[in-house]
């Protein structure tokens, strides 16, 4: 059948404006479904499992719409029109005449929140199998029998990039047997933004699971930009898997990725390579290169530590979260917030600007440190000559800068007053550095 569907949902406050809005709606398009709902259970429960991470404060939504029966309309839009708009930093391309519904039909009854609306058949899809049970497609001729159930998941949402799917993958089992974190230590991301990793099971694959409490938008981050490197370069790149959110009792997000044994290049640069190593893993790296180049992704933080040997024996990147689209470049809130992390923390191109970065320079200095053999160095100079192009700039605001200096002087002060013999000396001289030093010319 032509047109798609799409459903509103009316709050128990809303409903004061019940039949204008159906009057309307009934002029528009073919309304096939009005039916009356209640809670089962505790309203504020049943918020935070369908809003997920949108929900801000569920107390304040049921103060706002009420906790008594709600009104489920489903309509079906003969002729829908899409249009690409930015919500949260991201875009989306939605149904703009639902959008501008969804704002009127709010604007009747008095508050923002108290009418929900889909806009973008995804969205419908995973909304009327949360309210009913049954999916999309049991709705293209019209309501499907009863029974009807709420179906909501105990996580807001696993996702297999595909946007609200039906077919949701099945929860991601803890393994038991070994609860601690894995290898026993937190990476060294985990001291600013608190992720944990842990062993788990996938679509019945061995899995590492990320678990991010402060900056939760970062894991959903690493989920969509790892799924898209990875298909651009599966050998060199780990395969993720799931992605959950965790709306209680803190927002926290996680994240299962193909579980790479290792060891780092960290550790097989200090055992020593072969030469026959040595030109098999820089090939890796101009395949990662390509890929990068092609995605348009910018990891930021590239170094031996972050790229692992896998058991087919390429090296293969890891730690994905915060890396950016040049097309699109957002930073998690958390980020934003703790302005220090992006310009101490990303120091793996000394010769930059602060707030500048460029994997390809990363991925040179990587080969710097491997047996010079002659596919090693051409690999070098390929990335040196393609480098200047793949800079990725975001330099600090003003404020960010006086902030920086202020900072500067701190971590001089604490050199100073501790002197060069103290555990934290070349610690502070790092961070130091990486604010001070100047840029090596052409690349401001």
């Amino acid at each position: 059948m032509k047109g798609e569907l799409q459903l509103f949902i009316l709050w128990e406050k809303a409903r004061k404006g019940e039949a204008r809005i159906l009057d309307d709606l009934r002029k528009r398009f073919e309304v096939l479904c009005v039916r009356e709902l209640r809670f089962e259970g505790d309203p504020l429960t049943f918020w935070r499992r369908f809003y997920g991470p949108a929900l801000v404060n569920a107390q304040r939504k049921a103060k706002s719409c009420g906790t008594g029966p709600f009104l489920l309309v489903v309509v079906r839009d003969p002729a829908p029109a899409y249009e690409e708009m930015i919500l949260l930093g991201r875009r989306h391309l939605w149904n703009a005449g639902m959008v501008k519904l969804k704002d009127q039909y709010r604007n009747w009854v008095g508050r923002k929140h108290r009418v929900h609306g889909t806009c973008a058949p995804e969205e419908f899809a995973r909304d009327i199998l949360a309210l009913t049970g049954h999916p999309a497609s049991e709705w293209e001729s019209g309501p499907p029998p009863e029974p009807w159930r709420f179906q909501l998941p105990e996580y807001w949402r696993m996702d297999t990039g595909d946007g609200y799917d039906a077919d949701l993958l099945p929860e991601p089992s803890w393994d038991a047997a070994d609860p601690t974190l894995l290898r026993g230590e937190v990476f060294l991301e985990g001291k600013y933004i608190n992720d944990t990793f842990r062993n788990c099971t996938a679509n019945g694959r061995s899995c590492v699971e990320k678990i991010s409490s402060k900056a939760a938008w970062s894991v959903r981050n690493e989920f969509d930009i790892g799924r898209k490197i990875h298909a651009a370069a599966p050998a060199v790149t780990p395969e993720f898997h799931a992605y959950r959110y965790f709306p209680v009792p803190q927002p926290r997000a996680s994240v299962a990725a193909e579980k790479i044994a290792g060891p780092a290049l960290t550790e097989l640069l200090r055992r020593g390579l072969s030469p026959a190593q040595a030109d098999s893993f820089a090939a890796d790296l101009l395949t990662l290169a390509d890929a990068l180049r092609t995605t348009g992704i910018v990891h930021r933080d590239l170094f031996t530590d972050n790229l692992l040997l896998g058991a087919d024996g390429h090296l293969k990147a890891i730690d994905w979260q915060l890396a950016i689209e040049r097309d699109r470049y957002q930073e998690d809130d958390w980020v934003r917030r703790h302005w220090k992390f992006r310009y101490v923390v990303f120091g793996v191109n000394r010769d930059l600007p602060l707030g500048h970065w460029n994997d390809f320079r990363a991925l040179a200095a990587v080969l710097a440190q491997f047996p010079q053999t002659k596919a090693v160095a051409a690999a070098r100079e390929r990335l040196l000559a393609e480098a200047d192009g793949m800079t990725f700039a975001a330099p600090p605001n003003t404020a960010e800068r006086i902030k920086l200096f202020g900072y500067a002087i701190s971590l001089r002060l604490q050199m100073l007053l501790r002197g060069k013999r103290h555990r934290k000396y070349a610690q502070l001289e790092r961070r130091y550095r990486t604010i001070v030093k100047r840029p090596a010319g052409g690349n401001r």
